[in-house]
């Protein structure tokens, strides 16, 4: 009875699985090439999503006859669409409303061509200052120091109050000495000591050092003022 019973909730779940597996059917892509012959008609004259997108520098006074002028022969010559690059040498005042407005111009002159224009979040690189807007508006954003530097001492000295952090290598590891550093003074040891490096001015960096990305606000504020044009 019981070998009966098996075979029969066997037979049960076979016939199931067979039913309603036969029923599934492959739906195909909603989107994409299906054919051999729309993938090779794509391949003649591929639309601007498969085609090139270069980075178009930004770099002396933007203008809409200019943006006219380059975006087509950006088309004339095949490319798909453009990252739009401010880089120095820009005279346009970078996310200014002059700024916002000849973007908005280009993005209107793509669609008049059927090209992308996309957005390049920073004035040259790396991302994060806003072209010197942030720093600007938050003196906090680069002013305590973005790094540390290492001197290595064998007797410790007096003054150490320029230091963030003083270790002391005993036995083959190190011991974190700095809640204590004043009991150490004057004794004989394999001190490290790590005090703060602040970056300097840079034109790059519209005249400021660069931010420091891991304090707080600095990643807010730059994203208050970059985006709000856009």
């Amino acid at each position: 009875m019981k070998k009966n019973h098996l075979r029969l909730v066997m037979v049960t779940i076979l016939l199931i699985v067979v039913t309603f597996g036969c029923r599934t059917t492959i739906k195909p892509a909603a989107e994409g090439v299906q054919t051999y012959s729309g993938l090779k008609t794509l391949f003649a004259d591929p639309p601007s999503d498969y085609r090139s997108a270069p980075l178009w520098d930004w770099n002396d006074k933007i203008t809409e006859a200019g943006i006219d002028f380059h975006m087509q022969k950006f088309k004339d010559g095949g490319i798909g669409g453009v990252f739009i690059h401010p880089r120095p040498g820009l005279l346009t005042e970078y996310l200014s409303e002059d700024w916002n407005h000849l973007f908005d111009y280009t993005v209107r002159k793509g669609k008049e061509l059927g090209m992308k224009v996309w957005i390049y979040d920073e004035n040259s690189y790396p991302s994060g200052f806003a072209g010197g807007h942030v720093q600007a508006e938050m003196p906090d954003s680069y002013s305590h120091g973005t790094g540390l530097s290492c001197e290595r001492q064998e007797v410790l000295k007096t003054d150490t109050s320029k230091y963030e952090v003083i270790l002391i290598s005993e036995n083959n590891k190190f011991t974190d000495i700095t809640s204590a550093k004043e009991t150490y003074v004057g004794k004989k040891g394999v001190y490290y000591l790590f005090k703060k490096t602040f970056g300097s001015k840079s034109y790059w960096y519209g005249n400021f050092p660069y931010v420091d990305l891991l304090y707080k606000g600095v990643t807010q504020k730059f994203m208050e003022i970059t985006m709000k044009g856009y």
